[in-house]
């Protein structure tokens, strides 16, 4: 049943667009403290809001209720979206909603430069400007969870083209604490442990180091995951494994036990 619910998560995850939701964060730059952009994506519309300094050097708010995706590029998406400021009644009073009002004040485009970097340009009442940042991460995450994932892994012979897909299941044990990951898959040919520092990227991990079969074909190597996602049910992630006799790359999702 474990297995049958995480192929199900698979399935639905691969049948999304590339892009679903994985720009929701807050993005800033490090070097300029006190400003930021914060994206909510579904499918390919994204609210995104900008929070700046005026000339006055008050905070000032704008938003851009549906920037969309016009086209993909190498490194990921562009976003392109009309851009607003808003007045409306005291928060601290009764709602009027007659006091909202808009006022269209440009533009903002999001130029996807990684899975972890965007560089941002927007005009707002005459004033361009262009800017990149990067995922705010204000914590690093205590994880010790058991899953029943699925794993769909290209093969390919180093130094030769891809030779095919393996699919299985597979009982997951995560533990990620103190900068140290730690993951157990056991899958029905064999058990595999990874080991190694991870780093935190808003809501992403990054997670890399060497790998060890003990079982089945006795595989060791190195390995990277990226975009590796927790949430409240399950996990996703993207893997790639370097070995002598094959390396591998491909997605995998695990539902919590």
């Amino acid at each position: 049943m474990r297995a049958f619910r995480a192929a199900a998560f698979a399935a639905v995850l691969s049948s999304l667009p590339a892009a679903a939701g994985q720009y929701s964060d807050l993005w800033w730059n490090p070097q300029e403290s006190g400003w930021g952009v914060n994206v909510v994506q579904q499918v390919e519309t994204a609210f995104v809001t900008l929070f700046v300094y005026g000339a006055d050097g008050k905070p000032t708010w704008y938003v851009a209720p549906a920037a969309r995706i016009t086209h993909y590029g190498t490194a990921g998406p562009l976003f392109t979206g009309a851009l607003y400021t808003t007045l409306g009644p005291f928060h601290g009073g009764v709602f009027d909603p007659r006091q909202v009002q808009s006022r269209a004040v440009g533009q903002v485009d999001l130029e996807v430069l990684a899975k972890d970097r965007m560089r941002v340009h927007y005009t707002a009442d005459g004033v361009s400007v262009v800017k990149e940042v990067v995922r705010q991460t204000w914590d690093q995450p205590v994880i010790g969870a058991f899953y029943a994932g699925q794993f769909a892994l290209r093969q390919v012979p180093p130094g030769g083209p891809p030779v095919g897909t393996r699919d299985f299941p597979g009982d997951v044990m995560v533990h990620f604490d103190a900068g140290q990951g730690f993951m157990r898959v056991d899958d029905p040919l064999r058990r595999c442990e990874y080991r190694g520092p991870y780093e935190t990227t808003g809501k992403y991990i990054k997670f890399s180091g060497t790998y060890t079969c003990s079982a089945g074909d006795g595989a060791q190597g190195t390995f990277q995951i990226d975009d590796l996602e927790v949430s409240a049910n399950g996990i996703t992630g993207y893997m790639r494994t370097w070995s002598i006799d094959v390396n591998q790359f491909g997605r995998f999702a695990a539902v919590l036990r």
